[in-house]
């Protein structure tokens, strides 16, 4: 959570120091905005109250639903950034039977109290990073250690870059629902 904030400020101060409005951000005309509400809560059930057979399919749900609304999207600074991110976070799930894999050492350093539950491949969407995963670069390797810490992966950091841009664009709008272009 604390990454997402931090994003959305880096967004927020990156479009005030380039002169953009708040306000703006208003006026961008996302294609199926509300898909991504949906899609998040889909998520958040899943790994918070699900298991099994509806754990996967809620899961795959709600990630195919953030990428219809990526590629739904595409017209707008950014959202290419994030729909790659999304989209190399959803291809790490799914060579890992829907799991996304996490760095053992950095676990290990940032919350080592969750390294049984990680090893069992009974924490959230982790399991513990191994000669058996696949694609582990694409998996949770980066540590971010602001309260509460977390391991980040590549595609979220592409997501990130992608929502940074995004907003410091729709900063820069037009007043008339478009965002400019640099």
């Amino acid at each position: 959570m604390a990454f997402q904030v931090m994003i959305i400020l880096g967004g927020l101060v990156v479009g005030w120091l380039k002169r953009g409005n708040l306000w703006n951000i208003g006026n961008l005309k996302l294609n199926i905005w509300w898909i991504l509400p949906v899609a998040y809560v889909l998520q958040h059930i899943s790994v918070a109250y699900l298991s099994g057979r509806a754990y996967e399919i809620v899961i795959v749900a709600s990630y195919i639903l953030m990428l219809t609304f990526g590629a739904l999207n595409f017209k707008y600074p950014g959202i290419i950034w994030s729909f790659v991110g999304t989209l190399s976070n959803f291809v790490a799930l799914l060579f890992n039977g829907l799991r996304m894999p996490a760095y053992v050492p950095a676990v290990k350093l940032m919350a080592p109290e969750i390294l049984p539950q990680l090893e069992a491949g009974t924490y959230g969407k982790s399991i513990a990073m191994s000669s058996t995963t696949h694609l582990n670069f694409l998996g949770d390797i980066f540590g971010f250690n602001v309260y509460p810490p977390s391991l980040l992966s590549i595609g979220d950091l592409l997501f990130a870059i992608g929502l940074v841009v995004l907003i410091q664009h729709a900063m820069a709008g037009d007043g008339k629902g478009q965002v400019v272009h640099d």
